[in-house]
């Protein structure tokens, strides 16, 4: 995944998105109107002077993780990432997963996020059904005016719309964990798995 994908995944997964939303009409609660709302709300807070610099980054990232929180389903990312064993987790056990899993993203990615530079946009370019799901697609476009597909997966679990999947560049986020989690399920157990995750999470987000 090239340099502008990955820095767009760094604040997809971290922030939700970088960027104002190039706007368009779309009627409210529409899929494509949640993820506008989503970028304009990241936006705001990566614009906003008061949660600005290196002092006020753990205010500024936290307030993203709420807007990713409202916007994306963890829970669905991770059972689908996690594939067929999730069959095999009492409730107590998924929970720590979702947990482990989403924080790991935000570890990961949320390193990246201050290469952003605040001119970068994201275009809404339309949305297609796929079975169940609504996939809306967006452009990023970089600071350097370099254009990055992103392809949100949408779905509707009783009356809340949210985002199950993230493609970036035709590569998506959940099937490239699927990959990876299932390699490393070889060699070790889902608890396993889960512990060596945790480790990798800075020292106060440890689980």
């Amino acid at each position: 995944m090239r340099a502008a994908a990955r820095g767009a995944l760094s604040l997809v997964v971290a922030a939700s998105l970088a960027g104002g939303a190039a706007r368009a009409a779309a009627p409210a609660g529409t899929p494509e109107a949640i993820i506008h709302r989503t970028v304009d709300d990241a936006f705001a807070i990566l614009k906003d002077g008061a949660l600005a610099g290196k002092e006020h980054r753990a205010e500024r990232l936290a307030a993203l993780r709420v807007v990713a929180d409202r916007t994306f389903d963890w829970a669905e990312m991770a059972r689908a990432s996690l594939g067929a064993p999730w069959r095999t987790l009492d409730a107590a056990r998924r929970g720590r997963f979702v947990e482990v899993f989403k924080d790991v993203l935000a570890a990961r990615y949320m390193d990246d996020i201050n290469r952003f530079e605040g001119t970068e946009t994201v275009t809404v370019d339309g949305s297609a059904r796929d079975g169940d799901d609504t996939i809306v697609k967006t452009t990023l476009v970089t600071a350097s005016r370099e254009r990055v597909p992103m392809d949100y997966r949408t779905r509707l679990a009783g009356e809340r719309l949210t985002v199950v999947d993230i493609s970036i560049e035709g590569v998506s986020l959940v099937n490239h964990y699927r990959k990876t989690f299932a390699s490393a399920l070889v060699n070790m157990t889902v608890d396993q798995l889960i512990e060596r995750l945790s480790k990798q999470l800075p020292a106060p987000s440890r689980k």
